[in-house]
């Protein structure tokens, strides 16, 4: 890591909560950014209504979801050597272009009404493929884009874009349901036809890929990049923390239609709002850590930020009220919002950028797991209720939180030293 990093990262906390934007090409990247995230969040919400509204089963919608989101299990330690071999700005591309494709088909067929629930998996399948080879280039081409100073702020402001993703998603979605499920569909795939061109704007500092020996096997760079994680108790310490975050703590959201129709009678609309009132407190916790980005001050929202995130998604399982749920969903949103980019800001940070692509797709293997949390809600949800299953993995988040801090004291403690 560079001294100028060093600086930015543990003595400057005076950088401006927006100072990347002063910075036209991460500006390009971040709208483009907004735009596909935007319209993976609408493919989430359409996707889970479209098959709950066919099956009329809870546990088809967490099937569906899940086959989307497994190869991450599996994929992204390789696009993490992809990342770090090849350049990120074309796996970019490719991945987008693809990802048009997709979500124009799936309109066509909706709006056909020829759609059937193995289309959904098959193109979720492929879409999660290439979302997981090429998301390891998206995340470490990020400090590439800006001064080595404002590394910290770049990823925090990138989290925004996330949050601003799933504050705007989600409800433009439940509202072009009410047109038709078509609309939503071709409505995600404008969105990133419209960003692909940004992308194609951007000009990425050191060709920001190519580290990777062109000889070495792909074995060999992935062990590279796990024997890195392992020298360090703070990055294995938030790999792990992150494993319950992103296992027990990111389930519930796939059943906010399940919990919009059968538990608040609030339909489509009100599911918008649900989601939307999530992205809302997630904006407000990527502001937070935007505008105070030094290390050790990132350690205490992510620790703060897991401790709330499962009492809230408890709390939200539990609610009848819609007010209250919109409260709760919110809060969850803020506190889920603190930990996740608390932690990945730490690790882009800490990370040297020739190894930033494979750590970073280890961590990604991690939100490959995912998918456990959310067959395993859909399963103990015909069993018990929807609500006591997502209460359920509330608790064992802040289990697991708890037992992660006891591991890894060096997720608290105050750094005098930044990871070399």
């Amino acid at each position: 890591m560079t001294s100028d990093t060093k600086s930015a990262a543990d003595q400057n906390p005076k950088i401006g909560p927006f100072e990347s934007f002063k910075t036209w090409n991460y500006t390009y990247f971040w709208i483009a950014s907004l735009l596909s995230i935007t319209s993976f969040f609408m493919l989430m919400i359409a996707r889970g209504w479209l098959v709950f509204d066919m099956t009329g089963s809870v546990s088809m919608v967490g099937y569906v979801s899940a086959i989307a989101q497994t190869p991450s299990l599996v994929l992204s330690v390789f696009g993490g050597v992809i990342a770090d071999r090849f350049n990120r700005k074309t796996i970019l591309l490719l991945n987008e272009g693809i990802n048009f494709i997709i979500l124009l088909i799936l309109a066509i067929l909706v709006a056909t009404d020829v759609v059937e629930v193995w289309h959904l998996m098959v193109l979720g399948l492929i879409n999660g493929i290439t979302f997981s080879l090429a998301f390891p280039s998206r995340a470490a081409i990020v400090p590439s884009l800006v001064p080595p100073r404002n590394i910290a702020n770049a990823v925090a402001l990138s989290s925004i874009m996330f949050s601003g993703a799933q504050l705007i998603g989600p409800p433009i979605a439940g509202w072009l349901i009410l047109v038709s499920p078509a609309t939503a569909f071709f409505a995600a795939s404008g969105f990133v036809g419209v960003g692909i061109p940004l992308f194609m704007l951007l000009k990425v500092r050191e060709n920001s890929g190519g580290y990777s020996a062109a000889n070495a096997s792909v074995l060999d760079n992935v062990r590279e990049g796990v024997k890195f994680i392992r020298s360090h108790r703070l990055i294995l310490g938030l790999m792990s923390l992150g494993f319950f975050v992103v296992v027990f703590g990111l389930a519930y959201q796939t059943f906010l239609p399940v919990f919009a129709e059968d538990i608040l009678k609030v339909g489509p609309s009100g599911l918008g709002y649900l989601a939307g009132a999530g992205g809302i407190g997630a904006i407000a916790g990527s502001l937070l850590i935007a505008a105070y980005n030094t290390v050790n001050q990132m350690k205490v929202f992510t620790v703060v930020g897991a401790l709330g995130l499962g009492v809230f998604i408890t709390g939200f399982s539990l609610s009848e009220s819609f007010a209250l749920s919109m409260v709760l969903s919110l809060l969850a949103g803020l506190f889920f919002q603190l930990v996740m980019t608390g932690n990945f800001s730490l690790i882009q940070v800490l990370v040297p950028d020739q190894l930033r692509g494979r750590v970073l797709s280890v961590r990604f293997i991690v939100f490959g797991m995912t998918p456990g949390g959310i067959l395993a809600v859909g399963v103990a949800a015909e069993q018990i209720g929807t609500a006591y299953a997502t209460a359920a993995t509330g608790v064992i988040c802040l289990a697991g939180v708890i037992l992660c801090l006891l591991i890894f004291p060096s997720l608290y403690r105050k750094q005098e030293n930044i990871i070399q």
